[in-house]
């Protein structure tokens, strides 16, 4: 298998960032990764109409090339190529910025110019080895940081030849290998643009190696959900933007990289130019019913991390592990539904203590069938204390809720719950595609075709954290009133007012942060969510013992 040079950038900064990259197969893109990527869509156009001048960051009028070499076992796109004094020249842009001059850098035991990072001089000498080999004499090249505009000429000194030529060795050994140890206690991490699929410091923290958990995860994600709900609304692209148009002749456009999900409601469009680009980006599409009901995703091709997938099908089908991992799910469901009530409601000495005596069960039970039980009673006792929650003067609780109902639901907060673990199923669904795993294989629910059971099961503790209390502070607070509901003998629909009130306040909700139980840093529901998700992945893969969800206190 050939490596491709690109990936070397990686693997000389962190060897564990290579394998996640490019072993597992998981790049999730931000703000920077879209932006730099625009750049090189750009400037890739530009040469293909031949309208590239000479710049300060080439000489001459430059020719991209895609070569490979058997003997060194590496191919590549080189996206701008020179002549300079007879010898052809790499040109590498870099969206970051160039580092401040400080003589040398000491990698293992090789010296190199101190003007460009490592991992980008070991990038550029192997694309200056491809051109070698495929009869391009080729004695430096340059890199150019966007971010300072800087031009820095790297010649392929004798130890950079050796370094790139032992990267290219290692990269080919990682593939054979299991993922590499988090770097402990490393001024990278901060810089690495996925210190938050690795989580460094969180896994050194479960396996024992270190006591030091340091605020490395950002606490919120880049960018945020669209929600377009307005009948014949359109969506489509132009340049880096998402465009929409409404039946009236109005029109928004959203830059791309600001988005991270696209949730399309009842009658509107997308144009395939648009779905292509979102697929290329990682960013998901969900399709809802007029009333809510969840239809469908568009994914990106489930590439990633197939060796988790291969786990979870194996780990998931042995009794001993679902149950462990149902047990912890349902204890931290009941714990999290008890704490609500407990902070907003008025429930009952008695039902509290039962539900106590019912967490505790869980961890102890002995079969899936039990364990069913079990959440069963915690949740007639929860919803028959839930109308204690809520707050409204002047108004009879019984016109509000009337009990668990759904499918349709026949009241106000069963019409916001039933919406609001919608959107959480559809968020939930996205994560586990995001980090890998399969959302459709579960441990807990029952596997069923079209049911996402292993997104049901990771969600059942996030319940009561997110949908629950936002369906208690809308109505207590008025945000929601009566008014935005159609009621029916049967029914009870929200309003396309109402909807736009609730998604506002859903997507609040994500965007609030909580002191994390067990690394205690802030960090926001949403990002919580994605963490989650890539804990139990470690456990999966065996990096650590036990996946334990979050449980408020």
């Amino acid at each position: 298998m050939s490596i491709p040079i690109r990936m070397l950038n990686e693997i000389q900064y962190c060897e564990r960032l290579y394998y996640i990259m490019h072993v597992q197969g998981i790049f999730e893109e931000s703000a920077d990764t879209v932006e730099g990527s625009a750049q090189h869509r750009r400037a890739e156009k530009r040469m293909r109409k031949g309208s590239v001048a000479p710049t300060e960051m080439w000489e001459a009028a430059p020719i991209s090339l895609h070569l490979g070499d058997d003997n060194l076992n590496i191919v590549g796109k080189l996206d701008a190529v020179t002549l300079e004094e007879g010898k052809w020249v790499p040109v590498e842009g870099k969206h970051s910025s160039a580092p401040e001059d400080n003589g040398t850098f000491r990698v293992e035991s090789y010296n190199l110019q101190g003007t460009a990072w490592p991992n980008d001089q070991i990038q550029l000498c192997a694309q200056g080895l491809l051109l070698h080999a495929n009869g391009y004499p080729s004695d430096f090249g340059y890199l150019y940081y966007r971010g300072n505009k800087k031009k820095i000429k790297v010649d392929f000194t004798k130890d950079l030849i050796e370094l790139t030529t032992k990267y290219i060795k290692k990269a080919h050994e990682l593939h054979s290998q299991p993922i590499p140890k988090p770097l402990k206690d490393s001024k990278k991490c901060f810089r690495c643009s996925l210190n938050y699929v690795c989580l460094p410091d969180e896994t050194n923290y479960l396996i024992g190696a270190s006591t030091n958990i340091r605020k490395i995860v950002p606490s919120r994600v880049d960018g945020g959900i669209l929600y377009i709900s307005e009948p014949g609304a359109k969506l489509g692209k132009s340049g880096e933007s998402l465009t929409i148009r409404y039946p009236d002749g109005r029109s928004d456009e959203i830059p791309i990289k600001d988005v991270i999900h696209v949730s399309l409601m009842g009658n509107v469009q997308c144009s395939t130019q648009l779905t292509h680009i979102l697929m290329a980006c990682g960013i998901t599409i969900s399709y809802l019913s007029t009333h809510g009901q969840l239809i469908g995703y568009t994914l990106p091709p489930t590439t990633k991390n197939i060796f988790l997938r291969k786990h979870q099908f194996v780990k998931f089908q042995h009794s001993d592990i679902a149950l462990r991992l149902s047990q912890w799910i349902i204890h931290s469901k009941i714990s999290n539904q008890r704490t609500l009530l407990r902070r907003n409601g008025s429930a009952s000495k008695i039902l509290l203590q039962e539900m106590k005596e019912l967490r505790d069960k869980a961890i102890t039970s002995e079969s899936i069938e039990s364990l069913r039980g079990i959440e069963g009673r915690a949740a007639k006792l929860y919803f028959e204390a839930f109308p204690t929650m809520l707050k409204i003067k002047d108004l009879d609780k019984d016109i509000l809720m009337k009990g668990r109902n759904r499918r349709p639901p026949k009241d106000p907060v069963n019409a916001l719950l039933s919406l609001g673990y919608t959107l959480l199923t559809r968020d939930v669904v996205a994560t586990c595609a995001g980090v890998g795993l399969d959302p459709m294989f579960g441990f807990f629910h029952s596997i069923e075709p079209g049911r996402p059971a292993l997104a049901l099961d990771l969600m059942e503790p996030f319940r009561p954290l997110i949908v629950d209390s936002i369906v208690i502070r809308t109505l207590n607070t008025q945000e929601i009133d009566i008014k935005d509901f159609y009621q029916g003998d049967d029914s009870c629909q929200l309003k396309n007012s109402g909807r736009k009130k609730f998604f506002a306040a859903y997507e609040r909700r994500l965007h609030e942060t909580l002191t994390h139980p067990g690394f205690g840093y802030k960090i926001s529901y949403r990002r919580t969510l994605d963490v989650e998700a890539r804990l139990l992945a470690r456990y999966l893969e065996g990096e650590i013992n036990e996946y334990r969800p979050v449980t408020t206190r």
